[in-house]
């Protein structure tokens, strides 16, 4: 999805690489025997509330992947979604066009990601990314480590509070966001708590701020991965991302906030590089890349996601599940796929590819 926030974001993730894999002969074959077989729409919303700002960085975005599947040979159409969502596409034929869901909710809905699925699908279309169901279990926090932990995959322990009362809380470090948000909305160094006054302080906030429960989970003050992965079935696992915390000696600083994420102007972006490739050893990879699929194959993801990892002595702990991550140029998941050899075009081209898998017979 695109990354727009509120406030917009000046900057996205900045990374930097350790050693970039060159692309495989087998990858360029697979991408040359993959020519377009189908025309494409790319769905995007636009939102009455975004500033002039917010606007430009959706437009720049279209317009950038519209031209790579240009050069790439496809035939590209752009539909904007605003509270009507089967207008835009209903005169495009579902069985010569993919579409590719960059939406991320209606005017005056923006997180409401599972309206566009079920349209789609009534209309007959194959679109990228997770159906309804995965995409509103995955937007709700509590909801999506209810299915992990029901599915054995580990994931900080954690309780949801619509009340600042929280004596029944053991465990700290803590951590408090809100149950729904996404961006790192409501992420800083006073969502990590020492002690129940804390807490309930931090809880109180988001109930204020956010008008939504408190997620409380225990801090895994450990390394931190993104982990981008593709496909249906046989699922492919991108170079790992690390967050590299090791300017900050205060455990509240390391972690993930909103400025850390989006604000280039603070020293909360500029202390926390992204290291793609990570430099882990094999063993940790591997099990860092079990545990991702897993939780990708247990939440029904479908054709591209982003699980992001903290490790503890030895033991990924899945901290988010991403369904249609951010697939900007300067996002995480584009950044794991450059490292592999991928540029932009072809990544967005294999993630339509997946798609078009289901697309209706002509």
């Amino acid at each position: 999805m695109i990354a727009v926030a509120s406030p917009t974001p000046s900057v996205a993730f900045h990374y930097r690489a350790r050693r970039i894999v060159p692309m495989s002969r087998e990858t360029e074959n697979a991408i040359k025997n993959e020519a377009p077989r189908f025309k494409v729409v790319i769905l995007h919303n636009i939102m009455s509330n975004w500033t002039t700002g917010d606007t430009e960085v959706s437009d720049v975005a279209i317009r950038r992947m519209r031209r790579g599947l240009l050069e790439l040979g496809y035939d590209v159409e752009s539909a904007v979604v605003r509270q009507d969502i089967a207008a835009p596409v209903q005169h495009f034929d579902p069985r010569e066009y993919v579409v590719f869901n960059w939406c991320e909710g209606v005017d005056g809905a923006p997180m409401a990601y599972d309206r566009i699925p079920p349209v789609l699908e009534s209309l007959g279309f194959a679109y990228t990314g997770a159906d309804a169901s995965a995409l509103n279990i995955t937007t709700d926090k509590a909801l999506t480590k209810e299915h992990l932990i029901k599915n054995n995959v580990s994931t900080p322990i954690s309780k949801t509070y619509t009340a600042a009362e929280c004596s029944d809380w053991e465990g700290f470090p803590a951590m408090v966001k809100p149950a729904s948000e996404h961006c790192s909305n409501g992420i800083t160094s006073e969502a990590i708590v020492d002690s129940v006054e804390q807490l309930e302080e931090r809880v109180q906030y988001v109930l204020d701020t956010w008008h939504q429960p408190a997620l409380v989970e225990d801090f895994i003050d450990g390394l931190e991965f993104n982990v981008s992965l593709w496909g249906n079935g046989r699922l492919s696992v991108l170079p790992l991302a690390m967050i590299d915390f090791g300017g900050f000696s205060d455990y509240h600083e390391r972690l993930i906030s909103y400025d850390s994420k989006w604000d280039a102007n603070t020293e909360a972006f500029r202390m926390t590089p992204v290291i793609c490739p990570a430099p882990v050893d094999d063993e940790l990879r591997s099990r860092i890349e079990k545990t991702a699929k897993d939780a990708y194959r247990v939440m029904r993801l479908r054709d591209y996601g982003r699980i992001d990892i903290r490790v503890r002595d030895g033991i990924p702990y899945v901290l988010d599940v991403n369904s249609n991550p951010d697939i900007t140029l300067e996002g995480g998941f584009s950044r794991s796929a450059r490292t592999a050899g991928y540029d932009y075009a072809q990544t967005v081209s294999r993630i339509l590819q997946f798609a078009s898998k289901r697309m209706p017979k002509r």
